[in-house]
């Protein structure tokens, strides 16, 4: 394939990923303070136990690799953080799991109402936010272009997660369906924090375009590191229930694959497990032993290193920098 011909461009002022991070803290600090009240008080408990900041994280760094402000696109960070909260929210009341990042979740501190709207709440924020970055200079045609790609990536989550329902206790649905609704659960969302970070800072189409792929491959290879934190003890542990796809009864990727891979005693003994005794004592760490025997666990964590080094590789076709090295860090 013949490579792009991407221009080199001036950069904004380099900030470390822990200084953007620090700065994505400090705005949702000063916009759900101390003492809020009603909504605001519900937003403000759900922000104000962030994760990895992964999505406002890589709208950033896209922005920044082409010659925006942090001033600029900030705004538009935070929302992305918004809807990722809102999304959880929501999670958390379909998977019945009453903990969020080591804490009660939303629902079981000011329930099940509350946390619905919420989440509706803060993903039109996104939308808000996004249309603030016009007070910071940003022209109107790009938040338009950054707008209509914010929808149709909230529309495609939908499909994500309302096809993720649907594959529930569909054991035989296969590799290819899972990661068509990995897809658009997760890959797309991080696509679009790239891509709109991008447009944004005016970046071509070709350069869009490598956004967009580095922030699917990146999304694939988190989602099903995700699925394995319950099993695997290398890559660490979530602050939700470690038992939530069991109970829920998810065709995650390494169940997939153990069902595909392991012999018929092993299989039998899955299927018994998956579809029957997801409550029973230990069934958790008898799952685990039954993917980790079947050689599952190690094949998804290899096929997420695939999708991670896929993301890199799209990164190599942009204008070098720290922001862009920045965004290649995030795939570790």
């Amino acid at each position: 394939m013949t490579e792009l011909a991407v221009p080199r461009r001036p950069t904004a002022t380099h900030l470390s990923t822990d200084e953007v991070r620090a700065a994505i803290e400090a705005e949702i600090a000063a916009r759900w303070p101390d003492g809020a009240a009603g909504l605001d008080a519900i937003h403000r408990y759900a922000l104000q136990a962030p994760g990895k900041l992964l999505r406002p994280l890589l709208l950033c760094h896209s922005a920044l690799a082409f010659g925006a402000s942090l001033h600029q696109v900030l705004p538009a960070a935070v929302g992305f953080e918004c809807a990722h909260t809102g999304s959880l929210l929501h999670d958390d009341i379909l998977d019945n799991d009453p903990l969020r990042r080591g804490r009660p979740a939303v629902h079981t501190r000011y329930g099940v109402e509350q946390a619905i709207v919420a989440g509706n709440a803060l993903f039109f924020a996104l939308f808000t936010h996004l249309a603030e970055c016009g007070d910071r200079g940003i022209s109107d045609d790009r938040i338009r272009q950054a707008l209509a790609v914010q929808a149709r990536a909230g529309l495609d989550v939908c499909r994500g997660a309302a096809h993720e329902l649907t594959l529930a206790g569909d054991f035989d649905s296969g590799v290819a369906a899972y990661m068509s609704m990995a897809r658009r659960k997760t890959a797309v969302m991080l696509a679009a924090a790239c891509q709109i970070g991008g447009i944004l800072a005016g970046a071509a189409c070709q350069e869009q375009e490598k956004l967009t792929e580095f922030g699917e491959h990146l999304g694939l290879a988190f989602q099903i590191r995700d699925d394995l934190l319950p099993y695997d003890d290398a890559i660490g542990r979530s602050g939700k229930p470690g038992d939530s796809d069991l109970r829920n009864r998810r065709p995650t990727l390494p169940v997939l694959l153990a069902l595909d891979r392991a012999d018929q005693s092993d299989q039998r003994a899955l299927r018994h497990l998956l579809t029957t005794d997801t409550y029973a004592p230990g069934a958790q760490q008898q799952l685990s032993r039954l993917l980790r025997r079947s050689g599952a666990l190690a094949e998804a964590r290899q096929t997420a290193d695939r999708h991670a080094r896929a993301a890199g590789d799209a990164l190599t076709r942009l204008p070098p920098g720290p922001h862009v090295e920045a965004l290649k860090q995030l795939t570790r």
